[in-house]
């Protein structure tokens, strides 16, 4: 599997897996055909908003989650608790120990009594399936594949299940799940420390522990909104129309200073879902391009829309400053590369693609080269070949790390596919005629598409719109559901 540090919160990061398609196909393929009895383990979901849904008409395979829906909740639990128990699971994903999805699919105590007789069962199948996925560790799940999600609620699910009779006293809709984080309303302080300490036994019992630092109990009249999203929902509702000339200058600035005041808090992507929504003149790009420059350092998170909204503002005015932006670029992809942060150079390295910028830096190109990972590999690749590259570029190391069967069980297997289907690199030892490669030639599967850039602004605003459409609606009919209303009487 191929590892990607992406920034959190603070200094927190999180790796998410390019898992090897052959174990992951072999995944996919038993989850497929045994779906129906998945999907009777889901069903003791019963705190979660968020049904696993497959469908071709989501933007993923499984329908994405509802974060308004999950808001509108919280808010209506907050209207009806006397005090809050927040907690999280300290690194869900990486934390889930692979043979508790028996435990969670047929009952702990009963497969610990009778370990033989699930040997070979579906869950056993897919333990040992993921962890083929994840360089056969015992202890994690890889984060990005919507397999994972389907794996997490089964157990998610059951500890659901474990939890609903201790919690006999206490209304469905006075709990919310949104994966592993548990939003509870209840009426004591005594209550809402047994329901905290229910909580992190029910999780225990899956070798799993609860976030010390992220787990609270408060009463309901000390519980405030963010100070930074006020002050900026305040600022926008002030004057209403588009954001130009020094009223952006001022929304911009206002920004920055909060996102200093409150460097745990994600000030910067909610303000960059509003300028998402904006059209911008000539005259405001400098101020734009200044406030996306800045936010690459103090939000490396929000990367990948610094990334789009870079790309669209040069599309949309042709008055980007590429020589600006490929300069800083340049130095802060060495600086994330010496790092270790490869989430950030591979969105740095793209805008640098997408603008059409030629790299000339040796350091860059070396940190690159002797790196283990495919994408900045790829990347690097496409724009020698587009002569975007105007130093040597070295790929010894990179074919030291292909052989037969190095593709079958590592990292190196889409650098070798991508880039020998290509002619990008030598295939001395006829690796593209092996079956492994073969099958996926033949049938035209690609993964690296060098003519794909970011979606234009206005088709990436029509979908969100439409995304938007759907969630007001659930929200709207939640809402109405708890507040035991007819939704279909009012809409």
């Amino acid at each position: 599997m191929e590892s990607i540090s992406i920034p959190k919160i603070g200094f927190e990061r999180r790796t998410v897996g390019i898992t090897h398609p052959i174990p992951q196909a072999l995944l996919c393929e038993e989850i497929a055909k045994n779906y129906p009895t998945i999907q009777k383990w889901l069903t003791r979901q019963t705190y979660s908003l968020d049904e696993i849904r497959v469908s071709r008409k989501y933007v993923r395979a499984i329908k994405g989650i509802n974060f308004s829906l999950h808001r509108a909740k919280k808010s209506y639990i907050e209207a009806t608790s006397d005090w809050l128990v927040k907690t999280d699971i300290t690194r869900f994903y990486p934390s889930i120990y692979t043979h508790s999805l028996t435990w969670a699919a047929y009952g702990k105590e009963k497969v610990k009594a009778r370990l033989k007789t699930f040997e070979g069962s579906l869950a056993d199948r897919l333990d040992i399936l993921v962890r083929a996925c994840n360089r056969n560790q015992t202890i994690g799940i890889p984060v990005g594949p919507e397999t994972s999600r389907i794996l997490a609620e089964i157990i998610s699910s059951r500890i659901d299940d474990d939890l609903r009779a201790g919690f006999e006293d206490i209304e469905v809709d006075s709990v919310d799940r949104l994966q592993d984080d548990w939003f509870v309303g209840v009426k004591t302080l005594e209550r809402s420390e047994k329901v905290l300490s229910q909580i992190g036994a029910a999780y225990r019992d899956y070798s799993l522990d609860i976030n010390g630092r992220k787990t609270s109990v408060t009463r309901i009249v000390q519980h405030v909104e963010e100070g930074w999203k006020t002050e900026l929902a305040g600022f926008l509702s002030h004057k209403t129309g588009d954001l130009r000339g020094a009223r952006l200058r001022e929304f911009l600035n206002l920004t920055l200073r909060l996102q200093l005041e409150y460097e745990n808090q994600a000030v910067t992507n909610y303000a960059l879902s509003v300028l998402e929504h904006q059209s911008f003149v000539k005259s405001d790009v400098e101020a734009l391009e200044s406030f996306l420059l800045k936010a690459s350092v103090s939000s490396p998170g929000s990367m990948s829309r610094i990334a789009e909204m870079i790309l669209n503002l040069d599309y949309d005015t042709k008055a980007v400053s590429k020589q600006r932006i490929s300069g800083r670029f340049t130095e802060l992809s060495s600086r994330a590369l010496e790092n270790g942060n490869t989430y950030e150079a591979i969105w740095l390295v793209y805008t640098l693609r997408g603008l059409k910028c030629v790299i000339a830096d040796k350091q860059l190109v070396n940190l690159i080269s002797s790196s283990n990972s495919s994408v900045l590999a790829l990347m690097l690749l496409d724009m020698n070949d587009r002569g975007l590259v105007r130093c040597p570029i070295s790929t010894s190391y990179w074919e030291s790390q292909i052989s037969n069967d190095a593709v079958k069980v590592d990292w190196s297997w889409l650098l070798a596919y991508e880039g020998m289907r290509r002619g990008w690199l030598p295939d001395p030892n006829g690796l593209m005629a092996q079956p492994f490669f073969e099958a996926m030639h033949s049938r035209g599967v690609i993964f690296y598409d060098e003519r794909r850039n970011v979606r234009k602004r206005r088709e990436m605003l029509r979908l969100r719109k439409a995304m938007q459409r759907r969630m007001r609606s659930e929200v709207r009919r939640f809402m109405f559901t708890v507040r035991d209303v007819d939704f279909d009487e009012h809409y």
